[in-house]
């Protein structure tokens, strides 16, 4: 099994096209990128070495609430059989977790947010937080929230950092309470059903490829907000949200800038 980053066999896509908002679109690093453990201190850096301008993860709370890099409630899906909610920060660390992606087997382990900012720090790239169901911060429980906005700020990205989630509530706290804090909304096959209360809370949007058009993208550009396409990771699918539909966030686990 392979610990080591190897070599980037990426698809190299020359992005030419303007957005409707002006300039290229920006690169996102989805789960850091396809190199290593998703979420993991090496597909950060490998994301970061491409030239993603934000990496994007997703982050939950640990037993001794201690924010930690997960899409899952648990480390099962990596080969793990830890949950996070019950599980200290020490212990999810010392599990080693394995995930196959492109063929390649990579072994790893948890990353602390701390880890994962620290690595945005070192190569000067920007956070794009996506917030899941944790304790205190979900649809209805937001207690955790300060935490979240605090831990941020000492660590020094809360100028620069944006938080995306597809929790309703959660959007709307951090919007009345730190109305700075940049937002997306993550939404899919629905964003139509969204769309005015996005616009409404001066929300820019992350939408599942394949889910707008034209007509979607131009209601939220007049509307001054800009559009996030996941998870982007052919040359067509990426000509297409450069040229045809182009938008202002291309998320990716492997294209090239």
């Amino acid at each position: 099994m392979k610990t080591m980053m190897r070599a980037l066999p990426v698809l190299c896509v020359a992005f030419a096209g303007l957005t409707a908002l002006g300039g290229k679109p920006v690169m996102v690093g989805h789960r850091g990128s396809d190199v290593g453990l998703e979420n993991s201190v090496e597909s950060f850096t490998a994301g970061a070495l491409r030239g993603y301008e934000y990496l994007e993860t997703d982050w939950k709370l640990t037993a001794d609430s201690q924010f930690v890099c997960s899409h899952d409630d648990s480390t099962t899906r990596l080969g793990g059989t830890l949950a996070l909610a019950t599980s200290t920060l020490a212990e999810l660390q010392a599990e080693p977790l394995t995930q196959t992606r492109r063929g390649t087997t990579y072994t790893g382990r948890l990353c602390s947010a701390r880890e994962y900012l620290e690595v945005c720090r070192r190569y000067g790239v920007k956070p794009l937080i996506e917030l899941k169901w944790t304790n205190g911060i979900n649809s209805k429980d937001c207690s955790n929230i300060p935490l979240l906005i605090k831990f941020i700020e000492e660590n020094g990205f809360r100028d620069s950092c944006i938080i995306l989630t597809s929790m309703r509530p959660c959007l709307e706290y951090i919007r009345e309470h730190y109305p700075d804090i940049r937002l997306q909304f993550l939404t899919g096959k629905y964003q139509r059903d969204h769309a005015d209360w996005a616009i409404a809370n001066r929300l820019d949007v992350d939408i599942m490829r394949g889910c707008f058009d034209t007509t979607d993208l131009k209601r939220y550009h007049d509307a001054g907000l800009r559009v996030n396409v996941w998870t982007v990771n052919s040359a067509s699918d990426s000509l297409r949200y450069t040229d045809t539909i182009p938008c202002d966030f291309i998320t990716t686990d492997r294209l090239l800038p």
